[in-house]
């Protein structure tokens, strides 16, 4: 039977998932903002291939890991700590559990105030910190308990010890729990007390969750049928309704928990031993205390602690014990947000097999059910998720994360998740499937559609190009379109993907790379931007000469980097237009007033996210290229805004690509 210890870091995500952007959570990367905002020291985690499977400043990848890294999405609906440990333990949730963003129905609300015999306050979502200082005092004075909730599937009862026992607290929480069933069957009721005098009230540690019961089975069910035992840790056997559960121990602190897994692991929890079976555990700090405050500072040192705290636990693991290191969702602390991120998140196996390919395993969150069952019963996995150890990923390997060179600025190199192969690999897709490079290409910014198209030839989603990303912004189609322009032959992409999506340099560079790689030499860059010189206004094109973009770094002061176009471009300035300098910045907010005025003083006419990091992939490339930057907004704006605005330029983005294409001379293609 062996052991087998499975380690959940609440909400330490690695990227947006394809779909965060309809959640909010376009731009989250709870481990890769956190790096960028404050330095993270994890040579431990390092050595087992944390790196290897995102970018992440201060954490390169490993070339030999300790551990097979890996990349799990999940394939239930919603971000929340109850979908995501029920998918890891093989229960999908096709459709997400109800959320209150208004606060309950009347339907809900009168019940529970019926069955308890007292009115609430509240009613409304809230950070559990906050709404203790609003609504404290007059808790104390009322004895009305604190209802409230937040983007996740919760109903929350806060009370003080001191009005409400902890007994009654949990006999209200209870009865919530009976009534909210149905369309209202939210995933957890959570017990909420609190301590203090007013002004300083604190939260105590005897919170309690009571889960809705999971309505399928779950692969700790079939555990117990097979009489393997399983020891859950902290908030695990509320997160389950105790389901399969042989024992549950109450833990409170990440430091608590970390200590008494290495005692349980290396045998000196005298009374508690774990012999055989499954260890089960939550670190509950970083989602409870630190990501929805968005505390980096503690989220870094939390990760800190578990780094320290690894080599001791796998020093006491035996032969044939399995450790599986993931996460549950994203808590992405950098962002405004401090709900949950809907992200990928990261799982590390050691020991690492030792036929395992040097890539990355990209698969399921059932994927770590599916390797505890198989592990320890020797039986195959009959729910859902495959056995990472059988190396059979749902959605294959991908290689390692790279460094690519970007100067001492940013500490001298960055990570990256493609390279020059994946780069090939589309290039050679795009000849083989589209056939001879055409003459130039045009990447369309949010909304630009130029007039003038003479024949559509082929279109292609993104989404079938090897390697190429898919973004979710309004306005970029993300196919590419063959078409005849002009006399020209060009290949037209009809949107980008971005950094705040969550994507890294390489992948908003691999098109670029891709058709250069393809024989595209020459390109042509726009972009919907906002006007920052009080001479432009929605529907002009700005012909760039410069593109400015700032350099951040751990640690670091704003520094900017320049990149020159005109010299670049073969001499293409089309007559007629005005010239200026471009600033690229990373998004997804748009600029502020007092932004502007710094902008300005720079010497920038207009400000967009993009195409800086495009730009630099097509100078490393020795690609003829021009920035033509199509104003869109002035001022304060909305995306909807910038759309409407880049439709008045469809004439003017036209005449400026066919000036662009006539001092280029000749179309040279033989498509």
């Amino acid at each position: 039977m062996g052991r087998f210890v499975f380690v959940v870091l609440d909400g330490v995500g690695v990227g947006a998932l394809p779909d965060a952007a309809a959640y909010g959570d376009a731009g989250s990367d709870t481990l890769g903002n956190l790096s960028r905002v404050v330095s993270l020291r994890l040579p431990f985690l390092k050595r087992c291939g944390l790196g290897n499977i995102v970018p992440i400043l201060g954490v390169p990848p490993e070339p030999e890991p300790l551990c097979l890294p890996g990349r799990l999405a999940p394939r239930s609906a919603g971000k929340d700590t109850t979908v995501g440990h029920w998918e890891h333990m093989g229960l999908v949730t096709p459709d997400a559990f109800p959320t209150y963003p208004a606060g309950f129905p009347d339907e809900i609300v009168k019940p529970f105030t019926g069955r308890i015999g007292v009115g609430v306050l509240g009613n409304k979502p809230a950070s559990g910190t906050a709404i203790i200082a609003e609504l404290g005092e007059e808790h104390l004075a009322t004895r009305k308990p604190i209802v409230y909730t937040s983007a996740d599937s919760v109903f929350q009862i806060a009370a003080h010890v001191d009005v409400v026992p902890l007994e009654q607290l949990y006999a209200w929480c209870k009865i919530a729990r009976e009534l909210l069933t149905g369309r209202h069957a939210v995933a957890r009721v959570i017990a909420r007390p609190f301590m203090g005098p007013p002004g300083s009230f604190v939260r105590t540690k005897d919170r309690r969750d009571y889960s809705l019961d999971p309505p399928g089975p779950l692969y700790l069910d079939l555990l117990h049928q097979a009489g393997v035992p399983v020891l859950a840790l902290g908030k695990i056997s509320e997160v389950f309704v105790g389901r399969g559960v042989s024992r549950a121990v109450k833990v409170g602190s990440n430091d608590e928990n970390l200590a008494l897994v290495q005692d349980l692991v290396a045998g000196r929890s005298l009374g508690l031993p774990f012999d055989e079976g499954l260890l089960m555990t939550n670190l509950v700090d970083f989602d409870m205390l630190w990501g929805h405050r968005n505390d980096v500072g503690g989220f870094a040192r939390g990760l800190e602690t578990v780094d320290a705290a690894l080599p001791a636990l796998v020093e006491a693991l035996r032969p044939d014990d399995t450790l599986l290191i993931t996460a549950d969702h994203g808590v992405d602390p950098t962002t405004p947000s401090t709900d949950h991120s809907r992200e990928y998140v990261p799982v590390l196996v050691y020991p690492r097999p030792e036929d395992a390919p040097h890539a990355v395993y990209d698969g399921g969150f059932a994927d770590t059910g599916a390797t505890v069952y198989e592990c320890l019963t020797g039986r195959p996995a009959p729910l859902e998720g495959s056995n990472i150890l059988a190396l059979r990923p749902r959605y294959g390997w991908r290689r390692y994360t790279a460094a690519v060179e970007c100067g001492p600025a940013l500490g001298g190199a960055v990570p990256q998740r493609l390279g020059p192969a994946e780069a090939a690999e589309a290039a050679s897709w795009l000849m083989q499937n589209v056939g001879p490079a055409p003459d130039a290409a045009v990447i369309l910014g949010s909304g630009l559609s130029p007039e003038g198209i003479d024949s559509v030839i082929r279109d292609i989603p993104y989404s079938e190009i090897p390697h190429w990303p898919s973004g979710s912004v309004q306005g970029h189609a993300q196919k590419l379109s063959v078409v005849e322009w002009m006399g020209w032959t060009v290949a037209v992409l009809k949107g980008r993907v971005h950094e705040y999506e969550g994507y890294d340099w390489s992948e908003v560079q691999l098109p670029v790379r891709s058709l250069a790689g393809w024989g595209v030499r020459r390109l042509v860059l726009t972009t919907a931007c906002g006007a920052v010189t009080e001479d432009l206004a929605p529907g002009d094109v700005v012909v760039v000469e410069e593109v400015v973009e700032p350099l951040m770094g751990p640690g670091m002061h704003a520094s900017w980097a320049r990149h020159m176009v005109a010299a670049d471009a073969g001499g293409a300035r089309p007559a007629g237009f005005k010239c200026g300098t471009h600033a690229s910045l990373p998004g997804p907010q748009y600029e502020t007033p007092a932004e502007l005025v710094h902008l300005g003083r720079l010497g920038v006419a207009t400000v967009s996210m993009s195409p800086g990091a495009e730009l630099r992939a097509a100078r490393d490339a020795g690609q003829d290229v021009a920035v033509l930057a199509v104003v869109a907004n002035s001022g304060d704006t909305t995306h909807e805004e910038v759309l409407h605005g880049a439709a008045l330029a469809s004439r003017s983005l036209a005449r400026a690509v066919a000036g662009v294409f006539e001092s280029w001379g000749a179309p040279t293609s033989v498509y």
